[in-house]
């Protein structure tokens, strides 16, 4: 009599099965989705702070030198973030070169990307134009990124943090817009 059970549990078992897998690889797939946009999104914004460090210092303009600063606190905030997002989701941040590091242009240390690098050898108002370029062309990117992550981003805790920085990355974009259009009537 106690064996009856034990055919009908175990049909129930296999046939819930499948489900109970299928819900434990969607919620796997929520996760590196959002760590997917996570990661994206703090890759580009701590090359936007150490970009921007190296305004800040490098700069002959107080205009950019003061755009700089603000990148650096703004994005430095929402890297923190995001560092934090990425935590609680189960995903490694990268490593991130931008806070223990020495300033890209102190002797002895290189700069981590391309970027860095092609600006570190550029100085006066090439080194303004260029930063300027780079910083318009990465929240171009960027706006695009946490647009389609404010829409249809899996993980809502992402898809809110992406919702929240929207609007102070179009910001940062149209004031580096602003200081290009300034730096190019100065020239003409």
């Amino acid at each position: 009599m106690r064996k009856l059970w034990i055919a009908p549990l175990a049909a129930l078992v296999v046939a819930f099965a499948p489900l109970a897998q299928a819900q434990m690889k969607t919620d796997k797939d929520d996760k590196s989705a959002a760590s997917g946009f996570v990661q994206q999104a703090l890759k580009s914004g701590e090359e936007e702070v150490a970009l921007a460090k190296m305004a800040a210092e490098k700069s002959q303009n107080n205009d950019v030198k003061q755009f700089a600063q603000m990148l650096v606190s703004d994005h430095t905030a929402l890297n923190e973030q995001l560092a934090l997002l990425a935590k609680r989701n189960g995903a490694t941040p990268p490593k991130s070169g931008t806070d223990s590091s020495p300033p890209p242009t102190a002797p002895g240390a290189g700069p981590a990307s391309p970027k860095a690098r092609q600006l570190a050898t550029l100085s006066g108002s090439e080194f303004d134009k260029k930063f300027l370029e780079m910083i318009v062309e990465g929240h171009e990117k960027s706006v695009e990124t946490y647009t389609k992550a404010s829409e249809s981003e899996p993980n809502p805790a992402a898809k809110k943090l992406a919702n929240e920085a929207l609007p102070k990355i179009k910001e940062h974009l149209a004031q580096a817009k602003s200081l290009q259009s300034l730096s190019k009537d100065k020239k003409n």
